[in-house]
């Protein structure tokens, strides 16, 4: 059965829709935790300390992530190698096509390429990054991941690159939505618009949560 899924065209889109709603579920999570540094270090720090509680269910799921994340890249450049093999349309004609796909559509590969350097990037920035070192002191005091967080974005060049990998990650989910729904069968003209809107609003709601963050840092300074 899992071998038929892989093999078929509609396997494939159906593996890349459910591992993109498992990151997506993840995402939603992930932004609620990186808001709670509107409550100061003593929130955002103590939410912190949870999830080091926790470390042995984390490390599972983080794991799980890893697994789902990979796959969901792995399964999404199989399709995209056999539609650039299979295409066989005149050149006029794909230029037709593409102008009536949306910009995140047609950014999708250039947008998720960029946000698999991204993730590497953050990883190593904030995750597994040393959260009592020189990065976290501020005011002569470490204020743990808070502090590394806060002192990173200071800097507008990193801030900058962070927002702009929001960007993407907004206008790869604005595609992802719409492109999840139609897999599992929302395609009717009567829903369409609808849903397109939902996921472009989807979108921007998590690329902004997330931009604000270094933007907030920026102007308090």
């Amino acid at each position: 059965m899992c071998l038929e899924l892989f093999r078929s065209s509609i396997g494939k889109k159906q593996i890349i829709a459910v591992t993109g709603l498992l990151l997506i579920l993840f995402l939603i999570g992930h932004l609620v935790g990186n808001l709670l540094i509107y409550g100061g270090p003593a929130v955002f720090n103590g939410y912190a300390a949870m999830l080091a509680k926790a470390r042995p269910v984390v490390f599972i799921i983080e794991m799980a992530l890893l697994a789902v994340f990979i796959i969901h890249i792995l399964v999404t450049l199989w399709l995209v190698l056999e539609n650039i093999k299979a295409a066989g349309v005149p050149r006029y004609a794909v230029k037709k096509t593409r102008g009536q796909r949306s910009w995140a559509t047609q950014l999708r590969v250039y947008t998720g390429l960029f946000l698999i350097a991204f993730v590497v990037w953050h990883l190593f920035d904030f995750t597994l990054s040393d959260h009592a070192g020189p990065r976290s002191i501020m005011a002569h005091k470490s204020l743990g991941l808070y502090g590394v967080v806060y002192n990173s974005f200071l800097n507008p060049i990193h801030s900058l690159l962070y927002i702009i990998a929001m960007a993407c990650l907004g206008l790869h989910l604005a595609h992802g939505v719409q492109s999840l729904m139609q897999t599992f069968g929302c395609n009717h003209p009567k829903y369409t618009p609808m849903v397109h809107a939902v996921s472009n609003l989807f979108g921007v709601a998590i690329a902004v949560g997330f931009g604000s963050i270094p933007i907030y840092v920026l102007i308090r300074g």
